[in-house]
């Protein structure tokens, strides 16, 4: 298990993805990461710069940011990032090591965790089929 008490989500293997998958967003949904997990959240974006790179300014470009404007963006920034790597580092946890390697080189949560579910939604197509198949033959 990556945690214990509420969030505990059992390590992924080929014979539990259903288990996973519902402890994985009940454990992030309780922890108020579900947005990240399906990619509904809104990113937030750094304050633009002037086109010579001196100057920073509002998100609507009317007036030059203060340094609380700023201060608060980078604030935002930060939340918006740590959330992100607090689901990243829950699903790394969690998935086998082959599995992390295919998915590491997406870049956010949610495309993690869509190329997570393509690897292993196939797999449980293909195991309820054989297990059909085998019962047929019985």
């Amino acid at each position: 298990m990556s945690t214990s008490g509420i969030y505990a989500v059992p390590k992924l293997t080929e014979k539990n993805w259903v288990e996973f998958k519902m402890k994985t967003i009940m454990s992030l949904t309780a922890r108020g990461l579900n947005r990240h997990l399906d990619g509904t959240i809104k990113v937030p974006q750094p304050l633009p710069r002037t086109p010579d790179g001196k100057k920073i300014l509002l998100h609507d470009k009317s007036a030059e940011a203060t340094e609380a404007d700023i201060e608060t963006n980078l604030t935002i920034l930060d939340a918006h990032a740590q959330k992100e790597a607090l689901a990243i580092q829950q699903l790394y946890a969690t998935v086998p090591n082959t599995v992390m390697i295919q998915v590491q080189n997406k870049r956010s949560v949610s495309a993690i965790w869509r190329a997570v579910c393509l690897i292993y939604e196939g797999k449980s197509d293909m195991v309820q089929v054989d297990t059909r198949a085998r019962l047929q033959s019985m």
